[in-house]
């Protein structure tokens, strides 16, 4: 497969369960190492970095969430520790995190239980999409990062993170269609290739969903 993305660019990849998303954008990083051809950024193979450089330019978000035994400020803070209180709340806001923890007794001083099970799955993913905001990488890769959010939730994260003065190029993989429409291009997954769908094609899939 050829798949390209440009800078700058927000990039959906469509595609069932198991079919290979998660593969792709991990060959990004280096988590894995493609066998045959070659993976590029800024137009150097990933190889050809030193690890720690090449992960320096990239926020990567799972969908399931690592959260800490600490305070909301803290978990959002493992993306930055010298970032100001300022940034740590406008990450939030980006990820549409702000709201909801201005809404606990100590808002962002609340302190998260074991693994985030005094959070929702939509507000572990939240914090996790906040905490990569904050490390201000020039790639994020939201891999079913947005799965436990509502529609309008999703689009409203998505539509502010391609607005973010901080530009990003940013890859999200997904098994629903719902956030086509903001996405710059969109890929989907199908039989072992990967096909470019064109706009009467996302509309199309969006309307059936």
């Amino acid at each position: 497969l050829n798949f390209k993305v440009n800078k700058g660019e927000t990039v959906a990849i469509l595609g069932a369960t198991g079919c290979g998303k998660t593969s792709l954008v991990s060959l990004i990083p280096r988590f894995y190492d493609a066998v045959e051809g070659e993976v590029l950024v800024d137009g150097v193979n990933v190889k050809d970095y030193k690890l720690d450089d090449l992960r320096h330019k990239i926020g990567f978000v799972l969908q399931k969430s690592e959260l800490f035994s600490e305070t909301i400020e803290q978990n959002i803070r493992w993306g930055d520790a010298e970032a100001s209180d300022e940034e740590v709340r406008r990450a939030a806001e980006i990820a549409q995190a702000d709201e909801f923890i201005s809404g606990f007794t100590e808002g962002y001083k609340d302190m998260i239980t074991e693994k985030g099970s005094s959070l929702s799955g939509g507000q572990k993913q939240r914090l996790s999409i906040a905490r990569a905001l904050l490390r201000k990488s020039p790639i994020l890769l939201l891999d079913e990062a947005t799965s436990a959010l509502d529609v309008a939730t999703e689009r409203k994260l998505l539509k502010n993170i391609m607005n973010d003065e901080y530009a990003r190029t940013c890859i999200v993989t997904t098994h629903r269609p719902t956030v086509l429409g903001v996405c710059s291009r969109v890929y989907k997954i199908s039989d072992r290739k990967c096909m470019i769908l064109n706009e009467k094609e996302v509309s199309a899939m969006i309307m059936d969903f």
